[in-house]
């Protein structure tokens, strides 16, 4: 039977810095702990995956971000959705769309009508109740 490690203090919570992944030991401008080499530096906006953009925000419990619609969001989280979307290039707001031209020909003249085809994914929350 094996015991759990002995807890040392100071050892099991190690801060890093969100551009560098070295300890953070400053904060910058927005209040979220950076290295030193980064304190001029601001943390780019994160869009979440309801369409509104993140807020960072650090606390009693360190970083964390604020979405409108979905509240607070673990920071280790919102990194993720960002590089999942940064890796994808996908924007949640900007929909494929593609156009379909169909001519009909009657005996006088030929119609020219455009068909919008609009493809839903399951992240497209207006569409899903």
């Amino acid at each position: 039977m094996r015991f759990p490690k002995k807890k040392t203090y100071g050892v099991y919570k190690t801060v890093t810095c969100p551009f560098c992944s070295r300890q953070a030991t400053q904060k910058n401008e927005q209040g979220i702990e950076v290295c030193p080499q980064h304190i001029k530096s601001v943390v780019e906006e994160i869009k979440c995956t309801c369409g509104s953009w993140l807020e960072p925000r650090a606390g009693k419990f360190g970083r964390y971000f604020n979405c409108i619609n979905c509240g607070n969001m673990n920071y280790e989280k919102a990194m993720q959705i960002k590089e999942i979307t940064a890796k994808k290039g996908i924007d949640t707001e900007k929909k494929e769309t593609t156009v379909k031209k169909e001519v009909i020909s009657t005996p006088k003249r030929e119609i020219i009508s455009e068909k919008k085809e609009t493809i839903i994914t399951s992240r497209d929350v207006d569409y899903f109740d």
